[in-house]
């Protein structure tokens, strides 16, 4: 029996049955999977990932949870080593593992012993896990939309966070509290960037012209990214696609890199920039982390030239070579 026809036939996960196993046997048949638990114990994320296919994790991380000791802040030092992009969101209660496409597996248990039972029988808590083998544009739109609400965790708020940690002397009962707040960090990560081919291909698949899982994913990513609200006619979803883009720190900051390019040798090429320029500005500027859709770099810098170009006639793509494109600014 193949894994796609295991999950169609597959039976709720029970906790101190087949929790631990079923979870084991999602995370074997997928490539890359996102998880979404409002606890992790370090040691017990090892457990599961031992194969490495846990990519990226949301966390709720309260002060209130690492003081007591309902996650672990060493979690961070796993993540960092092991190429794990690691979020914060202190409203999260969720218990999923998301493969990035139609298969989600949820329920009840966080990734700790209690919630995996991990200890054998009749340890832990008791718990209920389910999978949904073929997720809708609402769900695609959701997951996309709690991704986007977290925080991205660097070594500066790591550190402020542990500081937090430590600050409180237990057992005291009154716990700092640090909301979740998107900083600039989060908004120069690589999955800011839109990955509709074009806004009026997006917009196509807003309105239902088109459709299919690819354009569905897509779409999901772009309207939670960009906070496109429902039922908007065309021209009022370009206007507010394009104040939002525009708009948008990342944006406008690759704009300004562009705009303010200076070539030296050849002055003439002010203002503009190579595909290699721009290879060099994302390396310097951006963190790359696992977006829902697979993400390469020529593929999506085209993407983003596609859709700079749509919102701004200040800019424009040419390609002096067969092979090179290069993006200038030219409303001088």
């Amino acid at each position: 029996m193949n894994h796609n026809q295991f999950w169609v036939d597959m039976p709720l996960l029970r906790s101190n049955d087949n929790l631990s196993s079923g979870v084991a046997d999602f995370l074997h048949a997928n490539e890359e999977v996102f998880l979404f638990s409002a606890y992790i114990k370090t040691d017990k994320l090892k457990a599961i990932n031992e194969e490495g296919k846990i990519k990226s994790i949301i966390v709720r991380w309260t002060i209130e949870d690492l003081c007591v000791g309902a996650s672990d802040l060493d979690l961070y030092d796993y993540c960092h080593e092991n190429g794990i992009a690691l979020y914060r969101n202190t409203r999260l209660h969720m218990k999923a593992f998301w493969n990035k496409s139609s298969q989600i597996l949820f329920g009840s248990a966080n990734v700790t012993n209690r919630g995996l039972s991990l200890d054998g029988e009749n340890s832990g808590n008791l718990e209920l896990n389910g999978l949904i083998n073929q997720l809708d544009f609402q769900d695609y739109r959701y997951l996309n939309d709690v991704l986007e609400q977290s925080e991205y965790i660097t070594e500066e708020l790591y550190q402020e966070i542990k500081d937090l940690v430590e600050s409180v002397s237990m057992p005291s009962l009154e716990f700092p509290d640090l909301p979740t707040k998107k900083t600039m960090q989060d908004f120069f990560l690589i999955s800011q960037l839109p990955i509709s081919s074009s806004p009026d291909d997006l917009y196509k698949y807003y309105s239902g012209e088109i459709d299919g899982d690819l354009a569905e994913q897509c779409a999901a990513h772009d309207l939670s990214i960009y906070k496109i609200g429902e039922g908007l006619s065309k021209a009022e979803f370009m206007s507010v696609l394009s104040d939002v883009f525009n708009s948008h720190e990342f944006i406008g900051a690759f704009k300004n890199a562009v705009k303010n390019s200076v070539n030296s040798r050849n002055p003439e090429r002010n203002g503009s920039m190579s595909f290699g320029m721009v290879r060099i500005w994302f390396k310097e500027n951006t963190t790359t982390v696992p977006t829902p859709i697979a993400w390469e770099l020529t593929e999506n810098v085209q993407i983003l030239y596609r859709w700079i170009c749509f919102f701004d006639d200040d800019f424009e793509v040419v390609q002096p070579g067969r092979r090179s494109e290069v993006i200038r600014y030219i409303g001088r």
